[in-house]
């Protein structure tokens, strides 16, 4: 889907795509910009040293650009397969099972997302460091766009959790989202630091 078609869509009465999707194109978003960044600085003066990691984060950068792009129409699947679920007949003695694993199941689209927005944080962090300096802004577009992107997708599986009656899943689940919430306000901190002194040299 083409960008503006998706924003169109995205700002229309229908409840898909909704924030999730929202929450994977920030997290592609965030990986193009690094893609871009480590292009204009391979090959270029001064930065020789640097190339062949550049390189091996520019070819992860592109295969986390894709994967987010597709969890922007699966996150809309995943909902609309909730939204089916909460229509089985309430005389249905499987209806309460057939809502709670389409809840279980629409949890792996958000946190695959978040996953992602990790990892692009974390190459930011090497690219602030050693991408060519001119671009260091895009950087910092890119780490907010991604810092985005993670917590509006664990917002997302903090919601389908309120819905969820297993107490053991959702406790792990709990757990898992407290530390990539963690890890997420680090690794940002982390790179926005080395970013402000970039710009400040």
């Amino acid at each position: 889907m083409k960008v503006y078609k998706f924003l169109d869509e995205l700002a229309s009465s229908s409840p898909t795509p909704g924030g999730g999707s929202a929450s994977a194109l920030l997290c592609s978003i965030g990986a193009s910009l690094i893609c871009m960044v480590c292009s204009l600085t391979i090959r270029k003066k001064g930065y020789e040293q640097s190339e062949a990691e550049l390189k091996k984060i520019l070819e992860e950068a592109e295969i986390l650009r894709k994967k987010a792009e597709e969890l922007i129409d699966e996150d809309a699947k995943a909902f609309n397969d909730v939204m089916e679920a909460y229509k089985t007949p309430k005389e249905n003695p499987l209806r309460s099972n057939i809502i709670q694993e389409a809840l279980r199941t629409a949890n792996s689209t958000p946190l695959q997302v978040a996953e992602i927005g990790i990892r692009v944080l974390e190459l930011s962090r090497v690219v602030a460091f050693k991408g060519n300096v001119k671009s260091i802004s895009d950087v910092g577009v890119a780490v907010l766009a991604a810092n985005g992107g993670v917590r509006g997708s664990l917002l997302n599986v903090r919601v389908n959790l309120q819905a969820m009656k297993d107490d053991m899943p959702k406790g792990e689940l709990l757990t898992k989202l407290r530390n990539m919430e963690e890890l997420t306000k680090i690794l940002f901190d982390e790179v926005n630091g080395i970013i402000l002194f970039k710009l400040r040299n």
